[in-house]
Protein backbone atom coordinates (compact mmCIF):
# COMPACT_ATOMS: atom_id res chain seq x y z
CA UNK A 1 0.00 0.00 0.00
CA UNK A 2 1.47 3.33 -1.03
CA UNK A 3 1.71 6.37 1.20
CA UNK A 4 1.54 10.03 0.28
CA UNK A 5 5.09 11.38 0.08
CA UNK A 6 4.95 14.65 -1.86
CA UNK A 7 2.83 17.74 -2.36
CA UNK A 8 2.08 19.29 -5.72
CA UNK A 9 4.49 22.21 -6.20
CA UNK A 10 1.70 24.79 -6.17
CA UNK A 11 -0.41 23.13 -3.46
CA UNK A 12 -1.24 25.29 -0.45
CA UNK A 13 -0.58 23.55 2.86
CA UNK A 14 -2.53 24.12 6.04
CA UNK A 15 -2.25 22.31 9.37
CA UNK A 16 -5.42 20.49 8.36
CA UNK A 17 -3.84 19.34 5.08
CA UNK A 18 -0.67 18.11 6.78
CA UNK A 19 -2.51 16.32 9.58
CA UNK A 20 -4.77 14.58 7.05
CA UNK A 21 -1.81 13.41 4.97
CA UNK A 22 0.15 12.20 8.00
CA UNK A 23 -2.86 10.41 9.50
CA UNK A 24 -3.41 8.67 6.17
CA UNK A 25 0.25 7.61 6.06
CA UNK A 26 0.20 6.43 9.68
CA UNK A 27 -2.80 4.25 8.90
CA UNK A 28 -1.14 2.86 5.74
CA UNK A 29 2.14 2.15 7.56
CA UNK A 30 0.17 0.33 10.25
CA UNK A 31 -1.69 -1.81 7.72
CA UNK A 32 1.55 -2.60 5.88
CA UNK A 33 3.20 -3.73 9.10
CA UNK A 34 0.23 -5.86 10.06
CA UNK A 35 0.71 -7.66 6.75
CA UNK A 36 4.47 -7.92 7.44
CA UNK A 37 3.85 -9.68 10.73
CA UNK A 38 1.41 -12.11 9.12
CA UNK A 39 3.91 -12.78 6.30
CA UNK A 40 6.55 -13.51 8.94
CA UNK A 41 4.23 -16.27 10.20
CA UNK A 42 3.15 -14.54 13.39
CA UNK A 43 -0.38 -15.59 14.30
CA UNK A 44 -2.72 -12.65 14.79
CA UNK A 45 -6.22 -13.79 15.65
CA UNK A 46 -9.30 -11.76 14.77
CA UNK A 47 -9.59 -10.42 18.31
CA UNK A 48 -5.93 -9.39 18.31
CA UNK A 49 -5.85 -7.46 15.05
CA UNK A 50 -7.15 -4.18 16.45
CA UNK A 51 -5.04 -4.40 19.59
CA UNK A 52 -1.97 -4.54 17.34
CA UNK A 53 -3.34 -1.72 15.17
CA UNK A 54 -3.89 0.48 18.24
CA UNK A 55 -0.31 0.01 19.40
CA UNK A 56 1.12 0.84 15.99
CA UNK A 57 -1.02 3.97 15.70
CA UNK A 58 0.05 5.16 19.14
CA UNK A 59 3.73 4.50 18.43
CA UNK A 60 3.63 6.29 15.08
CA UNK A 61 1.68 9.31 16.34
CA UNK A 62 4.06 9.65 19.29
CA UNK A 63 7.00 9.42 16.90
CA UNK A 64 5.50 12.13 14.67
CA UNK A 65 4.94 14.30 17.75
CA UNK A 66 8.63 14.05 18.69
CA UNK A 67 9.79 14.69 15.13
CA UNK A 68 7.91 17.99 14.78
CA UNK A 69 8.78 19.19 18.27
CA UNK A 70 11.71 21.43 17.32
CA UNK A 71 10.31 22.86 14.08
CA UNK A 72 6.70 23.64 15.03
CA UNK A 73 5.40 26.20 17.50
CA UNK A 74 3.66 24.67 20.53
CA UNK A 75 0.30 25.78 19.12
CA UNK A 76 0.99 24.30 15.67
CA UNK A 77 2.25 21.06 17.16
CA UNK A 78 -0.71 20.67 19.50
CA UNK A 79 -3.19 21.29 16.70
CA UNK A 80 -1.37 18.99 14.28
CA UNK A 81 -1.21 16.04 16.67
CA UNK A 82 -4.78 16.57 17.89
CA UNK A 83 -6.05 16.41 14.31
CA UNK A 84 -3.95 13.30 13.58
CA UNK A 85 -5.39 11.59 16.66
CA UNK A 86 -8.91 12.55 15.61
CA UNK A 87 -8.44 11.21 12.06
CA UNK A 88 -6.74 8.04 13.32
CA UNK A 89 -9.69 7.43 15.65
CA UNK A 90 -12.01 7.82 12.65
CA UNK A 91 -10.02 5.25 10.63
CA UNK A 92 -10.02 2.90 13.62
CA UNK A 93 -13.78 3.32 14.10
CA UNK A 94 -14.60 2.72 10.44
CA UNK A 95 -12.42 -0.35 10.05
CA UNK A 96 -13.34 -2.02 13.34
CA UNK A 97 -17.05 -1.40 12.71
CA UNK A 98 -16.75 -2.99 9.27
CA UNK A 99 -15.07 -6.07 10.72
CA UNK A 100 -16.68 -6.53 14.13
CA UNK A 101 -19.98 -4.66 13.96
CA UNK A 102 -21.14 -1.36 15.37
CA UNK A 103 -19.59 0.08 18.53
CA UNK A 104 -18.02 3.19 20.02
CA UNK A 105 -14.54 2.07 19.04
CA UNK A 106 -13.16 5.56 18.54
CA UNK A 107 -13.50 6.16 22.30
CA UNK A 108 -11.53 3.00 22.98
CA UNK A 109 -8.73 4.29 20.75
CA UNK A 110 -8.69 7.76 22.30
CA UNK A 111 -8.46 6.29 25.80
CA UNK A 112 -5.66 3.94 24.78
CA UNK A 113 -3.75 6.75 23.11
CA UNK A 114 -3.99 8.97 26.19
CA UNK A 115 -2.60 6.16 28.34
CA UNK A 116 0.20 5.35 25.91
CA UNK A 117 1.16 9.01 25.45
CA UNK A 118 1.61 9.33 29.19
CA UNK A 119 3.85 6.26 29.26
CA UNK A 120 5.87 7.24 26.18
CA UNK A 121 6.66 10.57 27.83
CA UNK A 122 9.05 8.68 30.12
CA UNK A 123 11.21 7.64 27.15
CA UNK A 124 13.60 9.73 25.09
CA UNK A 125 14.50 10.46 21.51
CA UNK A 126 18.23 10.73 20.79
CA UNK A 127 19.46 12.37 17.58
CA UNK A 128 15.87 12.49 16.34
CA UNK A 129 15.37 8.75 16.82
CA UNK A 130 13.63 6.74 19.55
CA UNK A 131 15.97 5.20 22.10
CA UNK A 132 15.92 1.52 23.02
CA UNK A 133 13.43 1.98 25.88
CA UNK A 134 10.98 3.77 23.56
CA UNK A 135 11.16 0.85 21.12
CA UNK A 136 11.05 -1.73 23.89
CA UNK A 137 7.88 -0.21 25.37
CA UNK A 138 6.21 -0.48 21.96
CA UNK A 139 7.41 -4.08 21.60
CA UNK A 140 6.10 -4.99 25.06
CA UNK A 141 2.65 -3.67 24.17
CA UNK A 142 2.63 -5.64 20.91
CA UNK A 143 3.72 -8.72 22.87
CA UNK A 144 0.67 -8.43 25.13
CA UNK A 145 -1.55 -8.50 22.04
CA UNK A 146 -0.04 -11.68 20.60
CA UNK A 147 -0.84 -15.33 21.14
CA UNK A 148 1.12 -17.28 23.73
CA UNK A 149 2.86 -19.16 20.91
CA UNK A 150 4.36 -15.96 19.49
CA UNK A 151 4.80 -13.70 22.47
CA UNK A 152 8.34 -14.80 23.32
CA UNK A 153 9.55 -14.14 19.75
CA UNK A 154 7.78 -10.90 18.98
CA UNK A 155 9.82 -8.55 21.20
CA UNK A 156 13.06 -9.20 19.34
CA UNK A 157 11.29 -8.93 15.99
CA UNK A 158 9.74 -5.60 16.97
CA UNK A 159 12.83 -3.99 18.52
CA UNK A 160 15.29 -5.08 15.84
CA UNK A 161 13.18 -4.98 12.68
CA UNK A 162 9.57 -3.80 12.75
CA UNK A 163 9.78 -0.76 15.04
CA UNK A 164 12.85 0.80 13.34
CA UNK A 165 11.27 0.14 9.94
CA UNK A 166 7.99 1.77 10.99
CA UNK A 167 9.84 4.72 12.47
CA UNK A 168 11.84 5.27 9.28
CA UNK A 169 8.58 5.34 7.32
CA UNK A 170 6.95 7.99 9.53
CA UNK A 171 10.19 9.98 9.70
CA UNK A 172 10.25 10.12 5.90
CA UNK A 173 6.62 11.26 5.84
CA UNK A 174 7.18 13.98 8.41
CA UNK A 175 10.30 15.24 6.61
CA UNK A 176 8.54 15.41 3.26
CA UNK A 177 5.06 16.56 4.27
CA UNK A 178 5.37 18.60 7.44
CA UNK A 179 7.65 21.55 6.79
CA UNK A 180 6.37 24.19 9.23
CA UNK A 181 7.70 27.13 7.20
CA UNK A 182 5.43 26.20 4.28
CA UNK A 183 2.24 25.90 6.33
CA UNK A 184 -0.27 28.72 6.39
CA UNK A 185 -3.44 29.27 8.38
CA UNK A 186 -6.58 27.73 6.91
CA UNK A 187 -8.24 31.12 6.58
CA UNK A 188 -5.30 32.33 4.49
CA UNK A 189 -5.71 29.48 2.01
CA UNK A 190 -8.97 30.93 0.73
CA UNK A 191 -7.86 33.94 -1.31
CA UNK A 192 -10.47 36.69 -1.62
CA UNK A 193 -12.02 36.82 -5.04
CA UNK A 194 -11.57 39.97 -7.10
CA UNK A 195 -14.99 41.59 -7.57
CA UNK A 196 -16.16 41.37 -11.16
CA UNK A 197 -17.21 44.50 -13.00
CA UNK A 198 -20.83 44.26 -14.14
CA UNK A 199 -21.10 43.64 -17.89
CA UNK A 200 -23.08 46.89 -18.35
CA UNK A 201 -20.16 48.92 -16.92
CA UNK A 202 -17.34 47.24 -18.83
CA UNK A 203 -15.68 49.34 -21.57
CA UNK A 204 -16.59 48.31 -25.09
CA UNK A 205 -14.00 46.47 -27.14
CA UNK A 206 -15.55 47.69 -30.41
CA UNK A 207 -13.59 50.57 -31.96
CA UNK A 208 -16.70 52.06 -33.58
CA UNK A 209 -18.41 52.48 -30.20
CA UNK A 210 -15.51 54.16 -28.37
Amino acid sequence: MRVKSKWHKTQVRTIEDVSSALAFNIWRITKNHLEDLINEAFVIEKAQVFAVIQEYLCFLIQSADRLVYSSFSPQQRQKLISLIIEQSAAYYQENKSDRLGEGEYWQEFIQTYASRAQDYSDYKFKNDEPNYLFLRYFADKIQKAMTAADEKWIVQQMVEIQAPKAFQAIQKSVNELASAKDIIAKKQSAKPKTPKTPRSKRPSTRADLQ
